[in-house]
């Protein structure tokens, strides 16, 4: 329980800034006493030790010096204010106060009825109480701070240092490889990483954290991440001369969020002319937004309750941290050595040009090295990107599966074969689409466009513009539609697609994860009353996992047509091509029709950015964050 600031003891407010003195002491000696001391009163006591009187500053400025007096022939007991009035050590503020004002008085000693135990003054009590008052007046703020802000700091403090520390391998790349300017960029991105990353530890605290305050850190911390990895950028300025500091932020903030979001729009035109360290960072964003931090993330900050329901809610089998973290560090590792191998053996000797392009392809990123890095009539080449491509949008517990005898791909079967058939079904109707194009290779293209859109990668050969309409609108479908659950993939994720096919016709296509057989030997009555409350508490969920599975692709399609129509007004290129692409951007795939380029406006990038960053976390982290504020409202 908290006491009013006049309810207090006045020994919470008394000071021992006073000197006891004999009264026949002169007053010279006791003005030397007081400044040695640093005290403001003299308490006069006579022969008997009792207490008889009281001197302030101002005493001795009336009584001696406005007199002009000599202070080495005045005592005490002449200048003194007698008889003394104190208070008691048990008394509270508001009785001093009272009894200063009853005696016009400015300050009381305080006695236990033996000693003076200190000062109260009316100035110290009237401080006192002042901040008293505000600190009661901001404690509610205070606590607004320690309880939901902290954890984010603290959370989002050591994510940034982690990301500044995995940065220290393309820097000390392009310092091997000579290419200093290259090299000098990553380092200020590092070093800024480091400080902020620092002073939000500081100030933060690395505590559990609710589904609300987990969204508000994934999503600032892929904003921030996008920042600090915006600074290469802005050094190197890859764009062109003479652009003006706010666009070249933009642009900077641009690319680095395409990057970390492993969407793979750009808009450098010659990729080829950067420097082979700043192509391998590029790519390396991608790796560290793709496999590291969103589902790191995840696994270590959500209270595994609600990750349970987000579980169901996005429709997959999800890892637990161990089997995470080696399906990330190990696993993946493993797919990238070999595809780079398998580049290699075929005849790409250029290793960094093909870990970049392994890297954009494995993270479902699409970031081109160079602009002639990918040639359709290499059809080796194109497996080896169309495999790694596929391996991004398979579930993480899939390939942990593979691995693993721990668990089996059973659960997982259903969601990925539907995805698969879409990718096949979709393969022949883009060829018969383009049969009337003159593109060479029709049978490859196809394959590898739409492989490439499923798996919302972004590899592409032409601008999508030169597509016919039909063309367009089968791409947007299978960017909309996505990956599998829990893959780099983006998208609204296939597995969602069958929870709400499953709904709607009743017929069970995924197995429930979090479903636990009955163990024990129980009464047949026993049973009989769980089975009906488990039979119960399955459908409420069902019913929420489907509304929420609903809400999240209105979603998608609300923000992608806001989005286009803001291009659509801004770019002036066609409502379609500007719906393309802002489906691109929100489903972090990539491919674009052209809109996406160096004259395009900063109204237009700050669009596609929202869009890539909502994208990456499939907008559950919004969806999670105004259902946690709905809920406090209710």
């Amino acid at each position: 329980m908290v006491t009013e600031p006049l309810d207090r003891s006045v020994i919470s407010y008394m000071h021992h800034q006073l000197v006891i003195l004999d009264e026949e002491t002169d007053a010279a000696s006791a003005v030397k006493l007081m400044h040695d001391k640093k005290a403001e009163t003299i308490i006069v006591k006579n022969k008997k030790d009792e207490y008889v009187g009281i001197i302030t500053d101002s005493d001795i400025l009336d009584k001696i010096v406005m007199k002009g007096e000599d202070s080495d022939q005045v005592s005490l007991k002449s200048i003194m204010s007698s008889p003394i009035i104190t208070i008691s050590a048990r008394a509270n503020a508001r009785q001093a106060l009272e009894l200063m004002r009853l005696n016009v008085i400015k300050r009381i000693p305080v006695t236990d009825n033996i000693h003076i135990l200190g000062i109260v003054t009316q100035e110290g009590l009237a401080h006192a109480i002042r901040t008293s008052v505000l600190e009661k007046t901001f404690r509610p703020y205070r606590v607004v701070i320690r309880e939901h802000y902290k954890p984010i700091w603290g959370n989002l403090g050591f994510i940034l240092q982690f990301a500044g520390l995995l940065f220290i391998g393309p820097a000390m790349l392009a310092i091997a490889m000579g290419e200093l300017e290259s090299a000098a960029g990553i380092f200020l991105c590092i070093t800024f990483m480091f400080v902020t990353g620092f002073v939000l530890n500081a100030y933060g605290e690395k505590t559990p954290m609710n589904l609300r305050q987990a969204s508000v850190l994934m999503v600032s911390s892929f904003i921030l991440l996008s920042f600090f990895g915006s600074i290469p950028y802005m050094y190197v300025n890859p764009f062109y001369k003479n652009l003006d500091p706010f666009s070249l932020v933009v642009k900077s903030f641009f690319e680095s969020a395409s990057g970390f979001t492993t969407t793979g729009l750009s808009e450098i035109m010659h990729p080829e002319d950067l420097p082979k360290s700043f192509d391998f960072y590029r790519s390396f964003t991608q790796w560290i937004g793709g496999l590291s931090f969103v589902y790191l993330i995840m696994a270590f900050f959500y209270p595994e309750k609600k990750l349970a329901h987000m579980k169901s809610m996005i429709g997959g089998v999800a890892l637990r941290l161990k089997q995470l973290l080696l399906t990330i560090a190990v696993i993946f590792t493993i797919y990238t050595v070999l595809l780079t191998t398998l580049l290699y053996l075929f005849g790409y000797e250029s290793t960094i040009y093909n870990l970049s392009l392994i890297f954009s392809a494995i993270t479902g990123g699409g970031f081109v090295p160079s602009s002639t890095a990918l040639n359709i009539q290499d059809t080796a080449q194109m497996f080896i990107l169309m495999s790694a491509m596929i391996i991004s949008a398979l579930p993480f517990a899939f390939h942990y599966a593979i691995f693993s005898k721990e668990m089996h791909t059973t659960k997982m079967r259903p969601e990925i074969y539907t995805f698969l058939a879409i990718t096949a079904i979709s393969i022949v109707v883009f060829y018969f689409l383009i049969a009337s194009t003159d593109f060479s290779s029709k049978p490859m293209f196809a394959m590898f466009q739409v492989i490439s859109a499923s798996t919302n990668t972004g590899f592409q050969f032409i601008e999508m513009s030169v597509l016919s309409d039909e063309g367009k609108i089968l791409l947007i479908i299978i960017m909309l539609i996505g990956g599998t659950a829990f893959s780099m993939a983006g998208g609204i994720k296939v597995g969602r697609i069958l929870q709400i096919v499953q709904k709607i016709t009743k017929k069970r296509f995924i197995a429930d994860d979090s479903t636990k057989s009955i163990s024990g030997v129980s009464s047949r009555y026993n049973n009989q009353a769980h089975n009906k409350y488990e039979s119960k508490s399955e459908k409420i969920k069902e019913e929420k996992t489907f509304r929420e599975a609903l809400l999240i692709i209105a979603l998608f399609i609300v923000v992608s047509f806001a989005t286009a129509i803001i291009l659509w007004v801004v770019e002036q290129k066609g409502f379609l091509n500007s719906l393309f692409e802002s489906v691109s951007a929100l489903t972090t795939t990539g491919i674009t029709t052209g809109i996406t380029s160096p004259t395009m406006s900063n109204i237009s990038q700050i669009s596609l950015i929202f869009n890539m960053i909502a994208g990456r976390f499939e907008i559950i982290a919004i969806v999670y964050f105004f259902l946690e504020i709905s809920k406090r409202k209710h």
